[in-house]
């Protein structure tokens, strides 16, 4: 991702001046053509295809990707052959701030009203205030005007990542302090993403009181915080803190389901399948450490039509609201391991619990309970580090938590919004970053 969103930083998938009238023609009304979309695996869905399609008789072409490739093929010259493309918030920058490529997405166009969508998206200055200037970074990607009255990039999706822990070997780790603690010196796992993994470690240096910074500052950090926080993970690393470095989501699972690692900065799908391995984890319940500067990492992916693709009419357009409209509700976590991926219409109830959209798909009472509300599943669950959501059978109707039933790791919505550490964007000194970050690479 640094190398993609580094070198086409201001290049151009569609002149400036194309729009809804003057972008490609052909149009997908009533199905004439198929509804193409480019967006990572846990972003573009078959299972989201298919429900699209039941919903508005048009075919979807999905073409599975990752970010950086997504980035390159929008920029470089592709652009025309997607409706709507999908990224994460640390690789969307070079497609919405950096080259306009997309179409802004008027609220009105999709089911977004402000009393019924997360603050986190609503009011993020608000709801996250602990986080000072971070917030200035969520706004400048969410909204297109100071008004808010279209989406730059509209999400669909976004969690809270964190520290997952084998509990056999490590009785507790809630604090990314936890991956450098000497006492698991070469069995971490460690994920090697500049972006992700320097305002980790600037977390844990501030916090001790070994770097001097705000927390504001953490995902978009200083050149003189990048020298310190890359100058610390290469003495951990050649000091053998940790058994490996990461790239690729399985190298995470693999790492973790043979007990090579304990320990690591893992995405909480990874989580996952380390259990249906057969190896316990637990996903950390995260502190905010002594000074409130250590916390979850939050991102969120979105959905976005393309001027070159969807743009070739109003029409075509009206399809990719739908498109995103679909996302909205609760119908993606069912796609994604069944775990509750976090949704921004989650206060509607009526919409995401019960379903009341045309789809009628609501996630239940007990699914919606136990991923949002931090109520434990209607039946027992015997090896809680070991509970996989995806083959759980979640009930449709109302019923009675067990005393002994499984609890989401982490805890409530609300208790992890409280707990956000950084918001992880694409930072300003992005060049420099990358310069450094492969001396840790190659140490």
């Amino acid at each position: 991702m640094a190398g993609a969103s580094t070198a086409l930083a201001g290049c151009s998938g569609g002149s400036d001046d194309q729009n809804l009238e003057e972008a490609r023609s052909d149009s997908m009304d009533e199905g004439s053509r198929p509804l193409t979309w480019i967006g990572p695996a846990w972003a573009a869905r078959d299972g989201q295809a298919e429900l699209y399609k039941e919903v508005t008789g048009i075919d979807i072409e999905t073409t599975t990707a990752a970010v950086p490739t997504v980035q390159q093929r929008v920029l470089g010259g592709e652009a025309s052959s997607f409706d709507a493309f999908s990224a994460e918030t640390s690789g969307a920058g070079a497609l919405v701030n950096d080259n306009s490529v997309h179409i802004p997405v008027p609220t009105d166009d999709v089911s977004w009203e402000s009393d019924t969508i997360s603050d986190l998206f609503s009011s993020p200055a608000d709801r996250l205030e602990h986080l000072g200037t971070q917030t200035e970074t969520i706004n400048e990607i969410l909204w297109q005007d100071e008004e808010q009255t279209e989406l730059k990039f509209p999400p669909h999706v976004y969690n809270f990542d964190a520290v997952g822990y084998n509990p056999e070997y490590v009785d507790e780790a809630n604090l990314w302090s936890d991956v450098f603690d000497d006492q698991y010196e070469g069995r971490v796992a460690l994920g090697a993403t500049a972006s992700i993994t320097i305002p980790e470690a600037l977390m844990h240096l501030v916090d001790q009181g070994m770097v001097d910074g705000k927390v504001g500052d953490l995902n978009n950090p200083t050149e003189e915080q990048l020298d310190a926080a890359i100058d610390f993970l290469i003495d951990q690393k050649t000091s053998g803190q940790f058994r490996s470095t990461w790239t690729a989501y399985g190298q995470s699972v693999n790492l973790m389901a043979s007990e090579e690692a304990v320990i690591g900065d893992l995405w909480q799908p990874a989580a996952l399948d380390t259990r249906r391995s057969g190896t316990p984890i637990t996903y950390s319940t995260m502190s905010t450490g002594q000074k409130g500067l250590q916390g979850y990492r939050y991102w969120y992916g979105g959905i976005s039509p393309t001027k070159a693709g969807a743009g070739g009419s109003r029409s075509n357009y009206a399809e990719i609201a739908k498109l995103i409209d679909i996302h909205y509700g609760a119908n993606f976590p069912r796609f994604i391991q069944g775990y509750g991926y976090s949704v921004p219409h989650y206060p509607n109830t009526d919409l995401v619990r019960n379903g009341s959209d045309d789809t009628g798909e609501g996630m239940g009472p007990e699914y919606y309970d136990w991923a949002y509300e931090g109520q434990a599943t209607y039946d027992p669950v015997d090896e809680p580090a070991l509970f996989d959501p995806q083959s759980y059978d979640w009930a449709d109707e109302e019923g009675e938590p067990s005393d002994e039933g499984g609890v989401r790791d982490s805890g409530t919505i609300e208790d992890r919004i409280d707990k956000v550490g950084f918001f992880q964007i694409w930072p300003d000194n992005a060049s420099y970053m990358t310069d450094r970050w492969r001396e840790f690479t190659s140490a």
